[in-house]
């Protein structure tokens, strides 16, 4: 499985009309990472667990500068709609992935995807740049976004498997 995915990764080269990152020693995102917690707090609110509790999925960040990003409902409710207020959500809404490559930039610890393909229409062609800091073997990836009139506060948690 892990082969393939990395054969699917490596195919995307072709396909690349952004420039990679160089590979680099000081890149902390190369690697593979589970996915440990999806939260989106609206203000005075509670948590809402769109992708359940825990969630399931894994980011792949390689050292030539490609991604892959997969998110699933946990369990996947087939059939059913989703609770996620982000307007950015997935079709269908258990199940979010896309591809492309990225640039880590250390200076604002962040990485940004340059979106070549995925299940995201909102991403599609687009630039997603996202804030992030590491303790340990964990990424937490935080974002503050409106809906429908509301503030709410993204977090999302992230486990190192491997380099």
């Amino acid at each position: 499985m892990k082969r393939v995915t990395l054969l699917a990764m490596a195919s995307l080269a072709g396909c690349a009309t952004t420039p990679l990152s160089p590979p680099t020693l000081n890149n902390p995102l190369v690697g593979t990472w589970q996915l440990q917690s999806y939260a989106d707090t609206p203000e005075g609110g509670a948590p809402i667990y769109a992708f359940g509790n825990p969630p399931r999925g894994l980011f792949f960040f390689t050292a030539e500068g490609h991604v892959s990003i997969n998110l699933m409902r946990n369990p996947p409710a087939i059939g059913s709609t989703s609770n996620d207020p982000d307007p950015d959500s997935c079709r269908p809404e258990w199940y979010c992935s896309y591809f492309g490559t990225y640039t880590y930039d250390a200076t604002t610890s962040s990485w940004t995807t340059h979106v070549i393909g995925g299940n995201i229409p909102n991403y599609l062609g687009t630039d997603q740049r996202r804030i992030f800091t590491i303790a340990g073997n964990f990424l937490t990836i935080s974002e503050t976004y409106t809906a429908d009139g509301k503030v709410f506060h993204g977090q999302r948690v992230l486990r190192r498997l491997g380099r």
